[in-house]
């Protein structure tokens, strides 16, 4: 039987509705130097295109049709047309930019450079940076609020999460959390945020009106990348060092299931509908597509070398 007529009855076992798939996943293949693109029906890698070195996080514009992507090893940022893959700028940065966030209106991405301690704004109509924002040591990963005017970036080596007012272009607080955090993760009404902890097993949820940590739930083991379903009721952490990502229920604040995926789960994301999470596997090279009603692993697909991230376009 070919692979993907397996593949077919597998997601049918698991009561998993093809049409439901995205139209494609964009993966990083953070140690190949290239970029998979997969066809969300089919899950099978369509097209493998070369990137500079280190391409370590891709983010797409609302409509799906430009897909930005940090080069680290060439101190850029890369927009790709994202039907054809055709590259349409290259951005200089910085030394070793890392990770992406997309402002809802589109207008805006924020990077991360770990090395000079800030954050660059990117322009997306003009494609260049036009704000550069000191925030502390390490920033790492950021995130936008829905309505655009907070972004959170997890200051691990400070043990902090950064908050800058990106109509003022200035870090405004800090809040202390976990050990080493990596990433916090809004709420889809923007009123809580919760933050991931590569140091320690602790996840910390923020009060962003008082910016404050409110709560602390005990994972068991450490978490790095997070998303979280359209409705906000579950969130999904990977869990690096356990090898697994573990269901939050946001209500009750507790983990509610655990999902065995590949090693070293590095980053989640969540299909718009919230049918699906995915998670990128760095030591296995595959990412794993999770079926969050069956809260089980229902494909892995092979990709690069140490997948880094995943952006799902849903056109």
């Amino acid at each position: 039987m070919k692979p993907a007529a397996m593949l077919a009855l597998s997601l049918l076992a698991f009561g998993v509705e093809a049409a439901a798939e995205p139209a494609r996943l964009y993966v990083t293949n953070l140690g190949g130097n290239t970029l998979s693109i997969i066809d969300g029906r089919t899950l099978k890698v369509a097209r493998t295109v070369p990137t500079a070195p280190d391409p370590h996080f891709a983010i797409l514009t609302p409509d799906a049709r430009r897909l930005y992507v940090t080069m680290a090893g060439a101190d850029q940022v890369w927009v790709f047309d994202a039907r054809s893959a055709q590259v349409s700028a290259r951005i200089p940065l910085g030394l070793r930019p890392t990770h992406l966030a997309m402002a809802p209106d589109g207008k805006r991405v924020y990077a991360s450079l770990e090395t000079s301690q800030e954050v660059a704004v990117i322009d997306t109509a003009m494609d260049r940076v036009d704000a550069r924002i000191a925030t502390g040591p390490e920033p790492h990963i950021t995130s936008v609020s829905p309505d655009g005017r907070t972004v959170l970036v997890g200051g691990a080596e400070s043990h902090q999460i950064f908050v800058i007012d990106p109509s003022a272009r200035r870090l405004v607080d800090r809040v202390r959390v976990g050990f080493l955090p990596h990433l916090a993760v809004f709420s889809p009404d923007g009123r809580r945020a919760w933050a991931s902890s590569t140091g320690s097993n602790e996840l910390s949820i923020i009060d962003t009106a008082t910016r404050a940590v409110v709560g602390r739930i005990d994972l068991g083991v450490n978490s790095h990348g997070m998303a979280m379903t359209p409705d906000g009721r579950w969130l999904y952490v990977a869990s690096e060092v356990a090898g697994k990502v573990l269901v939050v229920d946001t209500r009750s604040q507790r983990v509610v299931a655990q999902v065995p995926v590949g090693r070293m789960p590095h980053t989640v994301v969540v299909s718009r509908d919230g049918t699906y999470a995915y998670t990128a596997n760095m030591d296995d090279n595959t990412i794993s597509v999770i079926s969050t009603a069956k809260r089980a692993v229902v494909a892995t697909v092979p990709v690069g070398k140490a997948p880094s991230s995943i952006a799902v376009a849903e056109d």
